[in-house]
């Protein structure tokens, strides 16, 4: 790598510290925070500014790029729309509708840089795409909004996201390092850069017990809408990887997200309803400390994008790629089923424990600067 692209790197990374540390009293005084409640389970309310943050400082550090190698303008205006809307709906908790289309339209914008079908793959010899060209085109909007989604339902506990998305953008660019579409690489390890700034206050360490700052709903739909253009990126340039090879660096939060949703339709309620059944609440409600939850779910995801990466590297056939993605759907099926059926307590049991044991906290105002939540809870 050369020297320009670390210190692209550094800049966003220090861009999103800085304004993570400057945003974080606005967000308490415009109302832009988290509150515990019966699904989250932090104490006193915590800023979501941590998306906007990191949205900023890529766009910021782009600037700097050189000729030909900017931001395209797609990803700018669709990125920022989600932003925008997650920010909305963090404030105002807006209704699943006007998201999803908003979501389908920020899609189609960002699709609009591609004239070229995705790779489908080659089964028993035939392009897909070639077979079904419309097939692609509606695939890659499904993708995007159903990636957005499922990077937000995983933004459930501290640093899951975040760590999850890092290592997704890591073996993005390593793929994309590998494939010679350098200009992929250079924006996702930009981006993952800024996303090490954010996690320096919302991943546990040893020198932070708690999350400062929560990703909120703008971070996550943002987040996931940019690993949905990268892996589609991959998947139309002239060295195109096959679609279902790369969709194990995101097959985690999806299996979970898909899971969820059947869940809830076999018990009669609405797919956007919240609840605690989520891998990561699972996993806490079986005695699994946050930090280790997070370490647990982001190391499995680390692990599927190796997968991903061994399959281009090694050029493994794309039917058996996708062939294999069977396993860690049926492996996160077992462990939920598993999980599920041998809770240590009732999430409400366990909740009013943890508000009685944190009821002497009641913080005076809703800005920042208040106990850090222990883990945070989304749809």
């Amino acid at each position: 790598m050369s020297i320009g692209l670390y210190v692209h790197m550094l800049n966003a990374f220090l861009l999103c510290v800085l304004l993570i540390l400057s945003t974080r009293q606005i967000a308490g005084e415009i109302h832009l925070v988290d509150t515990p409640d019966a699904r989250k389970w932090h104490e006193g309310n915590v800023p979501l500014s941590g998306g906007f943050a990191i949205f900023t400082a890529f766009m910021v550090a782009g600037i700097g790029f050189q000729p030909g190698l900017q931001i395209p303008w797609n990803w700018e205006i669709g990125l920022g729309m989600l932003v925008l809307l997650g920010m909305a709906d963090d404030r105002w908790r807006l209704p699943p509708l006007p998201r999803l289309v908003v979501q389908t339209v920020a899609a189609l914008i960002l699709l609009s840089a591609f004239p070229r079908p995705i790779d489908l793959g080659s089964f028993a010899g035939m392009e897909l795409w070639q077979i079904a060209p419309l097939l692609g085109e509606v695939i890659a909007v499904l993708f995007v909004v159903g990636t957005v989604n499922a990077i937000n339902m995983l933004d459930g506990v501290d640093g899951l996201a975040g760590a999850s998305a890092s290592a997704a953008l890591f073996w993005l660019a390593l793929i994309a390092f590998h494939e010679g579409a350098q200009l992929s690489a250079l924006h996702a390890l930009v981006l993952l850069a800024a996303v090490f700034g954010f996690l320096l206050f919302n991943l546990r360490h040893p020198w932070r017990a708690k999350a400062a700052v929560f990703l909120g709903d703008g971070g996550s739909l943002m987040l996931g809408a940019a690993l949905a253009f990268f892996i589609i990126n991959l998947s139309t340039g002239e060295r195109s990887v096959a679609f279902p090879v790369l969709l194990w660096v995101v097959i985690l939060p999806i299996a979970d997200t898909l899971s969820l949703i059947v869940r809830r339709l076999a018990s009669g309620r609405s797919p956007f309803s919240g609840d605690r059944s989520h891998l990561h609440h699972l996993l806490i409600d079986a005695g699994f400390s946050p930090a280790i939850t997070t370490a647990l779910i982001s190391g499995a995801s680390a692990l599927c994008g190796a997968v991903a990466y061994c399959g281009v590297v090694f050029g493994l056939p794309d039917d058996l790629m996708l062939a294999g993605l069977v396993v860690p759907l049926c492996v996160h099926a077992a462990l939920v089923h598993h999980l599920q059926t041998h809770r240590l307590e009732a999430p409400a049991e366990a909740y009013e424990l943890r508000l009685r044991a944190a009821h002497a906290y009641q913080p005076a105002t809703s800005g920042g600067g208040h106990e850090p939540p222990a883990a945070a809870a989304n749809p």
